[in-house]
């Protein structure tokens, strides 16, 4: 693989920028020139944001990008898929999402098979930075990700029931993230009960805290979980919870059950 061309800056950008590169793929164009919208935190929590130009400037980092998630996991190709992934970041970041939505949204989606390939790494670095870009992503891109959701939640739960804990609170972190800020679905509502409900006694923890995300979003939209049978789900779940056999469970399902009591004083009574 072509190892990339370094980022031009703008006059005056952070002398730290240096060195930061967008990948290229062999036989293809240099990925297109992409502008530094603000210096990196020191703290690490956010990267540098990287500015396109033109849409096409989108598309072609997209398609530069693509042939390093191809195939399974390598110690020839994992440093160029952290690289790569932290590109994504940079771009999420930056002014793409909302002046070249299209062109943004689709590549995500087009390369959602490659991200989780990051995502599931069993290199902690690569798995966090692939967690970072989906909290990122739903944080950002908002209801723009309503597509993906699906996706993107069997594949966090199932991170989320791993035995690997770091990897698994990563997606504990990002599960909540997405649901905090996509559109609310009755399918949302059936992953977390779901979830509530299985064998796995970290799952279930995990989940209290999802359902109580939830119960919060939608505080002030209450007849969207009242239909289809959600507030069955809602209660099986909270009882389920509340009599779970893990006293950590317990304790985190009384969170979600005060949220539900507030939002229906009447069933939560009983």
């Amino acid at each position: 693989m072509v190892e990339p061309e370094p980022i031009k800056s703008r006059p005056g950008s952070s002398k730290s920028d240096k060195g930061r590169t967008i990948a290229a793929a062999p036989e293809a164009e240099k990925a297109p020139h992409m502008e530094t919208a603000r210096p990196s935190s020191q703290d690490g929590e956010a990267p540098q944001p990287l500015h396109a130009e033109t849409s096409k400037q989108v598309e072609d980092l997209f398609r530069v990008l693509s042939p390093a998630f191809e195939g399974r996991e390598s110690e020839d190709n994992w440093r160029h898929r952290e690289k790569y992934i932290t590109s994504l970041r940079r771009l999420t970041y930056g002014n793409a999402p909302h002046d070249f939505p299209q062109p943004f949204f689709t590549g995500i989606k087009t390369n959602l098979d490659g991200i989780f390939k990051a995502v599931n790494s069993l290199r902690t670095t690569l798995s966090t930075n692939g967690c970072l870009l989906i909290q990122d992503l739903a944080k950002i891109g908002g209801s723009r990700m309503d597509p993906m959701v699906e996706v993107i939640m069997q594949n966090l739960i199932k991170l989320c029931g791993g035995m690997k804990k770091i990897s698994a609170q990563n997606g504990n972190v990002s599960v909540n993230d997405v649901l905090a800020n996509v559109t609310y679905t009755p399918r949302l509502l059936q992953h977390v009960t779901s979830a509530c409900q299985d064998k796995n006694a970290q799952l279930r923890l995990f989940a209290a805290g999802w359902l109580k995300t939830l119960l919060n979003k939608q505080s002030h939209h209450k007849s969207s979980l009242e239909h289809g049978g959600g507030l069955a789900l809602l209660e099986k779940s909270l009882k389920r919870g509340l009599t779970d056999a893990n006293p950590g469970i317990r304790e985190a399902m009384r969170g979600a059950f005060w949220t539900f009591h507030q939002m229906w004083p009447a069933r939560g009574n009983k």
